[in-house]
């Protein structure tokens, strides 16, 4: 991204990433358990990382892309608790995978972590108003919630070669390039979105809010669809990413080609495998460290 524009969204994201540190302090602080615990925050930490890293193969139209995810955590842990751990994830992928980059780091911030989330929130409440408050409204909403993570990204990016071609035209060029292969994965997270909420349903219902405490059904076919997505990512490797094939490719018609990120350990399938083990368990680690640094380091008792 242009410079003043990266530094423009960052100052947008600061705001956030601040009001996210500091609930998280306040609510572990707070009685009746009202915070996430810590054990609760790493897992959705680590599970963050790994589904929004794994490229997830779309073979109609041989492209790979990645879901979201922050929808249905913000559904579970609040948009304000899910902030800062989309942040350290987008820093990790950044610097190690050359997913995403330092520049868009903010805007990245703000899209996935508060964008994506906002929205999944507000349809979801609009369903429990309506009275649909069961798995079509929570697939709705989870759903809804990935695509406003991508249509923003493509306004993002019309903004960003505002100077060199019509945003206008940018951004329906690349809404049509990732249509094809985000619909069908959005459609996937909405599935599996109802998958991890009924197995929690079902397995641990004190961390759910009460409005997802109620959707117990067999969760068979939404956590299978799950982990077939968290299976298969690798395989899509020799698929075109969406992001070089779409997002890469306007940036460089543009004149304005991506940079290379400082380091990438992404290179090869083997390499992306192990890195992602490693970077999943380090990823539990410090994601269970943040939150007891800023957290206070207690555990918040079941509700």
């Amino acid at each position: 991204m242009p410079l003043e524009q990266a530094i423009g969204w960052s100052v947008v994201a600061a705001p956030f990433l601040a009001w996210s540190i500091r609930g998280a302090q306040l609510a572990e602080q707070a009685e009746e358990g009202t915070a996430p615990s810590s054990v609760m925050m790493a897992g959705a930490t680590s599970l963050l990382f790994a589904a929004t890293l794994l490229p997830l193969p779309v073979p109609v139209v041989g492209a790979t892309s990645h879901i979201c995810l922050t929808p249905v955590l913000a559904l579970i842990v609040g948009v304000r608790h899910i902030v800062w751990p989309t942040f350290f994830v987008l820093a990790l992928q950044a610097i190690f995978f050359a997913h995403g980059g330092l520049t868009t780091l903010g805007v990245n911030t703000v899209t996935l972590g508060v964008l994506g989330p906002a929205t999944a929130v507000a349809f979801w409440t609009l369903s429990k108003r309506l009275g649909v408050a069961n798995k079509f409204g929570l697939a709705l909403a989870c759903g809804l919630g990935d695509l406003s993570v991508y249509v923003a990204d493509a306004a993002v990016l019309a903004l960003g070669l505002s100077d060199v071609t019509a945003p206008a035209t940018t951004f329906t060029a690349v809404l049509l390039g990732f249509a094809p292969v985000q619909l069908p994965l959005a459609m996937l997270e909405a599935i599996a979105s109802v998958g991890i909420v009924q197995v929690l349903a079902n397995r641990r219902p004190d961390l759910l809010p009460g409005s997802l405490q109620t959707l117990r059904e067999a969760p068979v076919a939404g956590a299978a669809v799950m982990v077939v997505l968290l299976s298969v990512g690798p395989l899509g490797c020799s698929y075109e990413g969406i992001d070089g094939t779409v997002f890469g490719a306007t940036a460089e018609t543009a004149g304005r080609p991506p940079t290379d990120s400082l380091l990438d350990l992404s290179q090869g399938e083997v390499g992306l495998a192990m890195s992602i083990i490693i970077l999943f368990g380090l990823g539990f680690i410090a994601g269970r460290n943040w939150e007891r640094v800023f957290g206070g380091g207690r555990d918040a008792p079941p509700r």
